[in-house]
């Protein structure tokens, strides 16, 4: 009897024992599970702490705490740092917080809107120029056509041997080789005659208007060749800002860069230009 007695105490205290264990278990896990999921609410911004106050000043508006980085501060959203850089290159990276990479993307932009309109005023300067020069070499009345101007830029005299209306004739003849009344309407309605007829005084001359209008060109060119630098520009200013808000918010230091310098040069011949450098490090 005492034997059975004894053997059920020992049972029952083993059962106690079990059950305390088991309790003891769950209480760790339940404790690590709590801790995790603290951990895990801290960093979305909640709080597990029940003695904080929703008006703690470490606590948002609606009551979160802010997010913690490994870097410090706040989340910098990539999509908005992109769109603030397609609008001023620069203006992501300094949300970023890099204000040294924000300033080199807005001193590039500066140098390209400067560079285009300086090439816009040097391609309208140049144009009144050879179109003062046919005035004066070639007989060309002001106001002519951009059309005029070219043609008298194909032909050296708009009359005679190897002239522009010759040129006119011989279309008409392949275009019409069978009509003469179709050729003469042609000829008639796309020739230069009386007021509207020219002739360079001299080969020389000619040539030199064909240079005046080739610098001209070059000009709009490069006033066009601005304007692919400005979308560039913020192009890689953007991709730069989205990728520095992904480290700001990883909390990583070192980090590559990539930067466009646009510097204005003076070619050989005295015509002022520009010179574009893209640099990257990874």
């Amino acid at each position: 009897m005492g034997w059975r007695m004894n053997r059920t105490v020992t049972a029952l205290l083993a059962i106690t024992l079990l059950i305390s264990g088991a309790r003891a278990a769950a209480a760790i896990d339940d404790l690590e599970l709590a801790q995790g999921a603290r951990a895990g609410l801290e960093l979305s911004g909640l709080s597990l702490d029940a003695t904080r106050s929703p008006t703690d000043p470490d606590l948002n508006g609606d009551g979160r705490r802010p997010p913690v980085l490994a870097s410090g501060g706040d989340v910098k959203n990539p999509m908005v740092a992109l769109l603030m850089s397609m609008v001023l290159p620069g203006w992501g990276e300094m949300y970023t917080g890099n204000d040294g990479r924000g300033r080199a993307f807005m001193a590039a932009e500066g140098a390209i809107w400067v560079g285009y309109a300086s090439f816009e005023i040097q391609g309208s300067m140049r144009e009144e120029d050879y179109k003062e020069f046919a005035f004066v070499f070639a007989g060309v009345a002001h106001g002519a056509t951009s059309e005029y101007y070219q043609d008298i830029a194909d032909y050296i005299r708009s009359e005679g041997e190897d002239s522009y209306n010759e040129g006119i004739r011989s279309e008409a003849r392949s275009l019409y080789p069978d009509d003469l009344d179709a050729q003469n309407e042609y000829f008639a309605q796309n020739g230069y005659f009386g007021d509207t007829g020219w002739g360079w005084e001299s080969k020389a001359r000619f040539s030199e208007y064909l240079d005046l209008r080739h610098s001209a060109s070059l000009s709009r060119k490069n006033a066009f060749h601005m304007l692919g630098l400005a979308v560039l520009n913020r192009a890689i200013s953007g991709i730069d800002s989205a990728w520095m808000a992904r480290r700001h918010n990883q909390g990583l230091k070192d980090e590559p860069h990539a930067r466009l310098f646009v510097a204005p040069i003076i070619d050989e011949r005295g015509f002022p230009g520009s010179q574009v450098t893209l640099e990257m490090s990874f």
